[in-house]
């Protein structure tokens, strides 16, 4: 169990407060992600860090759900990093058992590879587009909340976002198509081959 009543004034912290009390529902989801992993207290501990490190920033409204994205975020980077697929990651549902072993060699090769080609797609996004993507996507903040730490309007964060999800798309449409066309022409055997 992860000890945090080493930081000072720890007592005062919101964020303190909601680990304490959420502390055994953010094991169990962070466990889930896992999949089974050893590493689930290192994952909380990162994810209590940034977040304490956050609120000393400013102070955070809703310390649970900020709590939770961010263990979420920490959980599928160290994942990421690992080189290990949640294959049976069910985004934060519950009751649904069995569909972990639906999944074949194939389906999580596959899904590997999208997220991949989503990552080079964000990766060609211009740098305040991906800056404000990733701000929303990976670190959890609301639009606002984006708008407020680049002084910018919550239409230009909106704007941004609608620009980057929709070159992602096209980005990924494409490249799974010219992937396809490949793939097909490996396989295409002319049949004067056989004459």
């Amino acid at each position: 169990m992860i000890k945090i009543t080493s930081l000072k004034a720890s007592h005062k912290s919101s964020v303190t407060r909601a680990f304490r009390i959420h502390s055994g529902a953010l094991r169990r989801f962070v466990s889930r992600i896992l999949g089974g992993h050893q590493d689930v207290d290192d994952i909380l501990q990162e994810a209590f860090y940034r977040v304490y490190v956050a609120e000393k920033g400013k102070p955070i409204a809703q310390p649970k759900p900020y709590l939770f994205r961010t263990a979420k975020h920490v959980a599928l980077n160290y994942l990421k990093r690992e080189s290990i697929r949640p294959a049976d990651y069910l985004d934060e549902s519950d009751g649904i058992d069995g569909l972990e072993n639906s999944y074949t060699l194939e389906d999580e090769i596959m899904a590997q590879q999208r997220i991949e080609i989503h990552c080079a797609a964000v990766a060609t996004l211009p740098p305040q587009c991906r800056k404000i993507y990733l701000m929303c996507k990976v670190y959890g903040l609301s639009y606002k909340e984006i708008a407020k730490e680049l002084g910018i309007t919550v239409s230009t964060v909106e704007s941004h976002l609608e620009k980057a999800f929709s070159r992602c798309q096209r980005y990924v449409e494409v490249h799974l198509e010219n992937e396809y066309k490949a793939r097909n022409r490996e396989l295409y055997i002319p049949e004067k081959m056989y004459e």
